[in-house]
């Protein structure tokens, strides 16, 4: 009964709502990642993931405070692109590309948008912009599209487009499928991904910034002192499904040895997203 009692005056004192103060420095990072972390922060179920993205933020703050501007900005551009569209979804279903489908997914999104995480509208809204893009290039059309059907100078952005909807058609389908509690859950899971991969490329990008890094250390994340120190107590009862994979100490163990055995065969060139804007920005301004 006192171990019960003093487990919860010490969870009440751990609380799972972050301070305003913890936040990233904005003009570091990119929309779509501030975005990415805000939804996180303000989702946390447990004083595991709290623990967690602290010590996330601590680490790159540590890996990537010598990188100029540029590199930090592209590095989590890239890293949220990359593996939002690889992101690896068990099932779905596939839906015919037309204009009808664009128009049930813009009304769907107003009905939804409300109960949507910023970073869960920031999918939305990037998806629905590719598709009304590719409808500008008359890609799209009230027919279903198909590669096959067009000719010319048309060709190339078609067989493009369809290489590209391997990625898309996965997150069309949950967009359509899943409310939006549900939707949000599985933004956070990619979320968790995207800060675990990131990571590991901060360390990387540690050991090859000597010829790019500024003079000075800059914080990419404002983590507030008691935060920096904090230190729950965790219940024994606590199992293993409270937290999303393990403990915090052997998941950063496991992601910094990986990371460090990535060293040794892996270039910046291998950051390059899915996304082709991104990847020409990388080209032209990673050594």
């Amino acid at each position: 009964m006192i171990f019960n009692l003093f487990f919860i005056l010490t969870f009440s004192a751990f609380s799972l709502s972050f301070d305003k103060d913890f936040k990233t420095v904005n003009d570091r990072v990119p929309l779509e990642f501030n975005h990415l972390f805000e939804s996180l922060k303000g989702n946390i179920s447990s004083p595991q993931e709290k623990m967690k993205i602290i010590d996330l933020c601590k680490d790159l703050n540590e890996n990537l405070g010598l990188l100029g501007k540029e590199h930090i900005f592209l590095l989590m551009k890239s890293e949220v692109i990359k593996h939002t569209l690889e992101y690896k979804h068990k099932k779905f279903n596939t839906h015919p590309i037309n204009k009808t489908l664009i128009s049930h997914l813009e009304k769907d999104f107003q009905n939804k948008q409300p109960k949507l995480s910023s970073f869960s509208q920031w999918i939305w809204e990037s998806i629905l912009a590719e598709l009304k893009h590719r409808e500008a290039m008359n890609l799209i059309s009230e027919k279903n599209f198909n590669a096959t059907h067009f000719s010319g100078s048309y060709k190339p952005q078609a067989l493009r487009f369809e290489r590209y909807l391997i990625f898309l058609v996965p997150w069309i389908d949950k967009m359509l499928s899943l409310n939006p509690e549900e939707f949000n859950k599985l933004t956070k899971k990619v979320s968790w991904i995207i800060l675990q991969s990131l990571n590991q490329r901060s360390l990387l990008f540690k050991q090859l910034s000597s010829a790019s890094s500024g003079e000075t250390k800059v914080q990419i994340f404002n983590i507030p002192a008691h935060l920096v120190e904090l230190k729950p107590r965790v219940s024994p009862k606590e199992t293993q499904s409270d937290i999303d994979s393990g403990s915090l100490d052997q998941e950063s163990k496991i992601e910094k040895k990986r990371a460090l055995q990535e060293i040794q065969n892996v270039s910046p060139d291998d950051l390059s997203p899915l996304s082709d804007e991104v990847t020409k920005e990388i080209d032209q301004n990673t050594p």
